[in-house]
């Protein structure tokens, strides 16, 4: 299916995207939109090195090897609690899970290792879900499947350990450590720097700002697109921190229902979640 999707979109970089219950590829030129997985789903994780597609529906996990020109649903998981999350541990600490900043209790772990085996995370209260596997032939059979050689990165922030690349005023950068206010990672093959600003914390999740900075301008705007950039930092500024999924070029990426060109508008895709760019990403930012 992968060549396909290639050859349909003709050089354009290919997202795939959750939007409608279905997962569907699309074309960052917007020729090529295809619905590549039927729904009702609730979730879905990308992985791009193993080229495969792992899906959510009621009470189920299944697989998709986007590898096979027609692909079809490998049933891994059944009886799966509607509760909490799903995630993927893999050989050589490998995780596969959804960008989140929040902490969600029952959660289903799938380690995919030898023997495989299914695990509650967090589980704390009412009647403890009881998911049962029933992939474990493929799990088995595809345990040393070949990765691709593409890139996946990811350049998190608040840059840990790193230096300011800007000093924020008080009104615009508010951090519990001083030291991460400032602190910037690359944006995209852009030239710019996405700068961290702070977090408001919840009970489980937390909320953070950024904003953009033209360092040959020394300018700053409002992620993800500026519509204007002034000479210094405001709170006007202020703006989505990620998660960016910026393709492999660095020319394009998406965040929440937006598909954009540094160079131009973003395009608005609907109420449709990002999975991730078909031949490898360049993610940064946090989750929320």
């Amino acid at each position: 299916m992968t060549d396909s999707l290639r050859a349909a979109a003709a050089g354009s970089p290919v997202l795939l995207v959750l939007a409608d219950n279905v997962v569907e590829a699309r074309s960052a030129d917007g020729k090529l939109n295809r619905v590549i997985v039927p729904g009702p789903i609730q979730q879905a994780i990308y992985d791009g090195l193993l080229d495969l597609l792992w899906v959510r529906r009621t009470g189920a996990i299944e697989v998709w090897d986007l590898r096979q020109a027609k692909p079809k649903a490998v049933p891994v998981i059944a009886k799966m609690s509607d509760e909490g999350d799903f995630s993927i541990e893999m050989k050589g600490d490998r995780i596969l899970s959804r960008p989140g900043v929040c902490v969600v209790s029952g959660s289903t772990e799938l380690k995919w290792q030898s023997p495989p085996a299914v695990k509650i995370l967090g589980f704390d209260e009412g009647e403890r879900p009881n998911p049962r596997l029933v992939g474990t032939a493929w799990l088995i059979r595809e345990i040393d499947r070949p990765r691709r050689e593409v890139s996946i990165t990811r350049a998190d922030l608040p840059l840990i350990g790193g230096k300011p690349s800007v000093v924020l005023p008080a009104r615009v950068g508010k951090c519990d450590d001083s030291n991460e206010c400032g602190t910037a990672v690359p944006f995209g093959a852009t030239g710019w720097e996405l700068i961290f600003a702070g977090e408001s914390g919840g009970e489980d999740c937390h909320h953070f700002r950024c904003l953009l900075r033209d360092p040959a301008a020394n300018k700053f705007g409002k992620p993800p697109l500026p519509l204007k950039w002034d000479g210094a930092p405001k709170a006007a500024h202020l703006g989505e921190c990620g998660l960016y999924r910026f393709d492999s070029s660095g020319k394009w990426f998406a965040i929440g229902g937006k598909l954009c060109a540094p160079g131009g508008p973003c395009n608005d895709i609907g109420d449709a979640t990002p999975l991730g760019w078909l031949d490898g990403e360049r993610d940064i930012g946090t989750s929320g």
